[in-house]
């Protein structure tokens, strides 16, 4: 039986004694109906994954005990060996937690949300910390389910304009109209991935790319969905360039 995994941002150490919050104790005691004696895995990025036993249920308390070190942070094991920075154009709805959650499942290291031209959302400061904090637990639902140890870290939406990028890496913007294509190797493995809202991105926002050396890519005749595109794309660089 596969043993259910949680994020805990605490120190993890073997043999500890640990009182989950209250959120995840509840998820465990009500929702997997895991009793005194089960098993589970718990994991973070500082010390890595840990087979622990509960030792104490009640209605709103859940007690584990850390019995077998399974990972640490920096085992080669499932760790990702492609650095992916992913500048997603924010969308409406559902769409901009889909790319998220799909996006942590593919091994991206970082997103950040971006303001465009053509964009249709956007954000009002009060709601900014909201959403912030919306898209990590999506982030950590999605960590959970695939066996990560590490989190993306997911920055505050800025405009297009705003970025300011390492020059040490393989920058692609997604565009149809784009002429360029994926190279067979690269020499950096730190990626950047900048995909557009709905819309698209703008003449201006294009040149922009062009002079902060982005490759303007098309990944084939379709109009992706912005909420597809991250898949997509990502699934290929994982595929040509990753550990897929």
């Amino acid at each position: 039986m596969r043993l259910s995994r949680v994020y805990l941002d605490s120190p993890l150490a073997l043999n500890a004694l640990i009182s989950l919050p209250k959120e995840i104790a509840h998820y465990l005691s009500n929702v997997l109906r895991l009793r005194v004696n089960d098993e589970l895995l718990v994991f973070n990025s500082q010390q890595g994954e840990f087979r622990a036993r509960i030792t104490w249920v009640a209605k709103r308390t859940v007690d584990i005990e850390l019995i077998e070190k399974m990972r640490g942070a920096h085992d080669t094991a499932k760790q990702a060996t492609l650095y992916i920075h992913l500048i997603l154009g924010l969308s409406r709805g559902d769409r901009m937690d889909f790319s998220v959650q799909k996006s942590t499942e593919l091994g991206v290291n970082e997103i950040t949300p971006i303001y465009t031209e053509y964009g249709e959302v956007r954000l009002k400061p009060d709601r900014v910390e909201k959403k912030l904090q919306h898209w990590q637990k999506i982030a950590i639902s999605a960590c959970e389910q695939s066996g990560r140890l590490d989190v993306p870290v997911i920055h505050k939406p800025i405009s297009v304009m705003e970025l300011s990028l390492s020059e040490n890496a393989n920058k692609w913007m997604l565009e149809p109209s784009g002429s360029d294509v994926l190279p067979q190797s690269i020499a950096e493995n730190n990626s950047v991935l900048l995909i557009g809202p709905e819309g698209g991105f703008s003449a201006d926002e294009i040149d922009w790319a062009r002079c902060n050396d982005f490759r303007i890519v098309a990944l084939g005749s379709r109009i992706l969905r912005t909420e597809t595109a991250p898949v997509a794309a990502l699934a290929i660089l994982q595929h040509k360039y990753g550990d897929m």
